[in-house]
């Protein structure tokens, strides 16, 4: 719970009373330090998160003007807002030394002036003609009526309206020229003039009003939706705060800067960096902060939401303060990046955690597969080995070859497997790869020698383009097309025929493993690269594929850029296909 409270206030033996009282139930005492107190306790309230917020109120209130509860309701619409009036104060409004802002402007002086100077003008050519008398006075509470609309403040049209009744008095009232009055029918005539002219005034006044208030409005209103508009386009929190810099700096006509809290502005003075370190705090109790504010050319804004800060915002006050309007758009805005930051964390943090249990299922789903498709191949060594161990006497030497390649199959099929786990996991955890330029046909002759031992019974060829460079790590494209060739060797007859061909076509290299097998089903081409998808065929055992390979393999080329596909190689068989970007090698 905070208690805040006015800079100065502390000296009223009711307000110390109050604090005293806060302090022994545990409450944290805040000076607030502002030109308007209303936008000093919101700006405080919205930093620190206050969603409740109990003002004090005494009887002692301007009747013209909107009070301090209505002002913070203005700048904290989500907050509520609770009134405890002081029952000990007196009844009666207290007498303020200054009670308007009103003051004289060239300007509207020259308005009042000119109209009624005109309406003067009119009103002695009507004097001067045929025409009634009567319309001098409809002329000159047309005139109170421009002056009203076309000034800043209503004491000019009452001043229209005193002038009216001495320019008509003096003009066109007999005795002319005086200001005496021989008719006393004139009195009544002056009092209605008078009372007319005021109330058309005050009317046009407030219209006036009415309509600046609802352009502020309007113009408030297509601020902050421009504002979320532009948020809702960038997703970067640097984004973000360049579009609310940007908003600001067109709205304030003054420059704003961004301080994140990890930095140390060294253009700021001492005493600068000691207030926007207090603001980044939120320490506003401290007696330095007041004095450091008056000193510094920056007023600081904590970008907050909820417990979330995000920085602050310092912005060049250039030796005048923000007015009412001025002060709530700018909290809004404020608040807008605060919530746009806050909803782009939330995302990043949902993100995270997606990612994190995506590898958390990735990591289940291998160590199942592992556990399943490793028992059978480490089965069938651990039976070879024990027969070979315990019976070899009684063995042929047909029968021990069959078992020598029966273990020699089992062990490459274990290796090829732990290798594309392995790799599978390292890209799954630092995708980060390290690319040169590569001559593919190197990269070729390289996969060619670690295939599965059965492709000696296979017819295995190769046709690619002379001088073919791709951006590659070559290690990872070996493994590619390590994968290719031993699935071919493995889902076609003894004696089929594979390719690997190369073809450019303008800045890409395709590579192709064709064969010539029973090719692939379109049930099958659909999921074939999914992890752990092992399909069926009728020339391998499906529990002698794991589903890895073609994942990897979908994998490495995705963090190349590339992709992979597959096809029907006419008349009969499958193609698979993948891409990399071509390098073009200039040899001196």
């Amino acid at each position: 719970m905070y208690v805040i409270s006015r800079e100065g206030a502390q000296d009223d033996p009711g307000v110390q009373a109050n604090l005293s009282l806060a302090s022994q139930y545990g409450a944290k005492i805040h000076t607030v330090e502002s030109d308007d107190i209303a936008v000093g306790i919101a700006e405080f309230a919205r930093q620190a998160g206050i969603t409740d917020l109990f003002i004090g109120q005494s009887a002692s209130v301007r009747p013209h003007a909107r009070s301090i509860p209505e002002q913070i309701a203005a700048y904290l619409p989500e907050t509520d807002i609770h009134i405890i009036p002081d029952r000990s104060a007196s009844s009666y409004p207290q007498t303020y030394g200054r009670i308007s802002s009103f003051s004289w402007h060239l300007r509207d002086l020259l308005v009042l002036v000119l109209v009624m100077a005109a309406a003067t003008l009119v009103s002695v050519l009507i004097d001067r003609s045929s025409f009634s008398n009567s319309n001098i006075v409809t002329i000159y509470i047309l005139a109170v009526l421009i002056v009203s609309v076309m000034t800043s403040h209503r004491y000019y049209g009452i001043g229209a309206s005193i002038l009216y009744i001495l320019l008509f008095n003096y003009l066109f009232i007999e005795p002319r020229f005086t200001f005496l009055v021989y008719d006393p029918g004139y009195l009544v005539t002056y009092l209605v003039s008078i009372t007319a002219a005021l109330i058309t005034g005050s009317l046009a006044s407030r219209m006036k009003n009415t309509a600046r208030r609802s352009a502020e409005n309007a113009y408030q209103a297509g601020i902050l939706l421009d504002t979320s508009n532009q948020l809702e386009t960038v997703r970067t929190a640097r984004e973000m705060i360049r579009v609310t810099l940007s908003q600001l700096t067109q709205l304030l006509k003054r420059p704003v800067y961004y301080y994140p809290d990890d930095m140390v502005p060294e253009d700021l003075t001492e005493t600068e960096r000691k207030l926007l370190q207090e603001v980044r705090e939120n320490r506003f109790h401290d007696a330095e902060y007041a004095k450091a504010r008056a000193r510094s050319r920056f007023r600081f804004l904590r970008i907050l939401s909820g417990e979330h800060a995000y920085g602050c915002l310092g912005i060049e006050m250039q030796g005048r303060a923000f007015n009412e309007f001025e002060n709530m758009i700018l909290l809004s805005i404020v608040n807008e990046t605060a919530l746009a930051l806050e909803n782009e964390r939330i995302k990043g943090e949902r993100k995270e955690a997606e990612v994190n249990a995506e590898k958390e299922h990735f990591k289940a789903g291998l160590l199942r597969s592992i556990s399943h498709d490793l028992r059978t191949p480490l089965t069938s060594i651990y039976g070879n080995a024990n027969n070979l161990a315990e019976s070899s006497d009684q063995l042929s030497e047909e029968d021990k070859q069959k078992i020598y390649e029966d273990l020699k199959s089992d062990s490459f099929w274990l290796r090829e497997q732990m290798e594309n786990i392995l790799m599978l996991t390292r890209l799954e955890s630092d995708p980060v790869l390290h690319l040169s330029a590569e001559s593919v046909e190197d990269v070729i002759t390289e996969a060619l020698r670690h295939l599965d031992p059965h492709a000696e019974e296979h017819v295995i060829e190769t046709d690619t383009e002379e001088n073919l460079f791709a951006h590659m790590e070559a290690g990872l494209i070996v493994t590619v097309l390590v994968n290719l060739v031993n699935n071919a060797v493995k889902y076609t007859p003894a004696g089929s025929r594979i390719c690997i061909s190369a073809r450019r076509t303008e800045d890409l290299i395709t590579v192709s493993v064709a064969d010539d097998g029973n090719g692939i089903s379109d049930e099958d081409k659909a999921h074939i690269f999914e992890l752990y998808y092992t399909g069926r065929h009728t020339l391998t055992d499906s529990t002698r594929s794991m589903g890895v390979g073609l994942n990897l393999c979908r994998t490495i080329l995705q963090a190349h850029g590339q992709t992979i596909s597959v096809s029907d190689n006419l008349p009969h068989g499958a193609v698979f296909s993948f891409t990399l970007k071509a390098e073009d090698i200039i040899h001196e």
